[in-house]
């Protein structure tokens, strides 16, 4: 499964089709969307598109899906940036609340969070991570984190050059036993092929099944 943060449709055309003989089955959250960044997932298990009551109001960055072979639910996300016009709190409010209701169930939370825990920032720290915080008090779990313990890794550097890890996979508590392995590709960042690097997340779920998420 993959999960593409920042996809604008038009240009995305051309990786959408070069994915095509993968035959994966393709959601984008805003197909006719231009000129703004979007999510996009895509599966080889056949999914279905949830609506959800939690969906923020910038939901061209939200797209929930659920995939009935693994009895798995996926939301694949892109929070807004403080400084962009679309509500980052808002957008906070609408996971934590999904997080609420999904915590119980096998539920994968996987993008771009544009949020990192103090432990994660070599700049200053991000005033929105009560809000990931909260939900790893709540038993939600890092699964980066979870399969890699002390080590310091960043997915995304600033101007300043100062690292931050703003991309996660955050699974319910009853997945995290099914956390295989997760790590990060810089190679993709330092190639150019996107300011962040790939991250790649390896479920147990009936039989193996693996998860990215990235910046188009």
């Amino acid at each position: 499964m993959l999960v593409l943060t920042e996809f604008r449709p038009v240009p995305g055309k051309a990786l959408l089709s070069a994915l095509r003989p993968l035959n994966y089955q393709v959601t984008e959250a805003s197909p006719d969307s231009t000129g703004v960044n979007t999510v996009c997932v895509l599966s080889v298990e056949p999914h279905r598109v949830v609506k959800s009551k939690s969906t923020p109001r910038s939901s061209h960055r939200w797209v929930e899906v659920y995939l009935p072979g693994s009895d798995l639910r996926v939301l694949g996300v892109h929070v807004p940036n403080q400084t962009e016009v679309w509500d980052k709190r808002d957008f906070w409010v609408g996971i934590e609340a999904f997080a609420r209701v999904r915590r119980d169930r096998r539920t994968v939370i996987l993008g771009d969070l544009n949020t990192a825990l103090d432990e994660d920032c070599e700049g200053d720290p991000i005033r929105e991570a009560v809000y990931l915080k909260r939900m790893v008090a709540t038993g939600w779990v890092d699964a980066w984190r979870q399969a890699n313990l002390d080590k310091r890794e960043f997915s995304w550097y600033s101007h300043r050059n100062n690292g931050f890890r703003l991309d996660h996979c955050l699974v319910s508590p009853t997945l995290s036993p099914a956390v295989s392995s997760a790590r990060y590709r810089h190679d993709v960042r330092g190639e150019g092929l996107s300011d962040h690097s790939l991250l790649c997340v390896e479920l147990s779920v009936n039989e193996s099944c693996v998860f990215a998420g990235h910046d188009d």
